[in-house]
């Protein structure tokens, strides 16, 4: 990257991103990184356990672009070896799929 436009998408993706968790976390979403305390993390997971359902979503925060990965599991199958989500998996923009697994507890509220 040599010039200042190559850098943009970079800090906006990043802006983009801390907005969706911002709005995860007024909503009740746990967060961590991975390795745990990095100050440069290679993940970002966020967790919602309700009573149905425990829903995820995981950032590639080293990736460029970023990705991210998102699904809804059963309560206590999330991280079991060979469980399947009930509801994704979905990958794209980490904003994306955070609001669009954000959008499925909405869903489920009307």
């Amino acid at each position: 990257m040599s010039t200042s436009d190559e850098w943009d998408p970079i800090p906006l993706a990043w802006e983009r991103t801390s907005g969706a968790i911002a709005v995860s976390r007024e909503r009740g979403w746990l967060w961590v990184t991975r390795p745990a305390d990095s100050a440069e993390p290679e993940e970002l997971v966020g967790h919602c356990a309700a009573g149905t359902h425990e829903d995820v979503v995981i950032i590639e925060a080293l990736r460029n672009p970023m990705q991210a990965i998102g699904a809804r599991f059963a309560p206590g199958d999330w991280g079991k070896h060979g469980s399947v989500p009930a509801r994704g998996p979905i990958t794209g923009a980490p904003d994306e799929v955070l609001f669009e697994v954000l959008s499925w507890t909405d869903e489920a509220a009307r």
